[in-house]
């Protein structure tokens, strides 16, 4: 068992040195308007990497196969996605992150930009109350 095999135990396991020669550019679709309050977490082969609300960050990794994997943490990790991308040696690959615009759904991740899950649920809280609010307003015009 090499000294990076400990995280089952729970134990925070020191990142493993390398020379990057590529570069993830990780792409957080939306913005600050529709995006949650707390920026999604990363790994990327199980080490956590840094990123945005919204928009793009560039993260330097050694080329070879990566596995990604994403999610968010509120109350409950929700807008999970995972998939394994190829970077050739100076290679900038992007891989676009939608998050679910609910928590109670999960994000879509690939290389090409994604939809946002969520939509319908947005628009049954919103849209079933606006019908109730102008049902009555025409209802009480209606009785005038």
């Amino acid at each position: 068992m090499s000294q990076y095999e400990n995280r089952q135990y729970g134990q925070i396991s020191p990142r493993p040195s390398f020379t990057p020669n590529a570069t993830l550019r990780f792409v957080v679709q939306g913005n600050v308007m529709t995006s949650s309050l707390v920026p999604p977490t990363l790994l990327i082969d199980g080490f956590k990497a840094p990123t945005r609300m919204a928009g793009a960050v560039d993260i330097p990794v050694e080329a070879g196969r990566h596995r990604l994997d994403v999610f968010a943490q509120w109350m409950r990790r929700y807008g999970q996605a995972a998939t394994e991308v190829d970077v050739a040696p100076g290679q900038v690959v992007e891989v676009y992150y939608a998050p679910p615009l609910h928590q109670f759904t999960t994000g879509e991740i690939g290389l090409t930009p994604q939809r946002r899950k969520g939509a319908w649920v947005l628009w049954v809280i919103f849209g079933v109350p606006a019908v109730i609010v102008v049902g009555l307003v025409a209802l009480v015009l209606a009785t005038v």
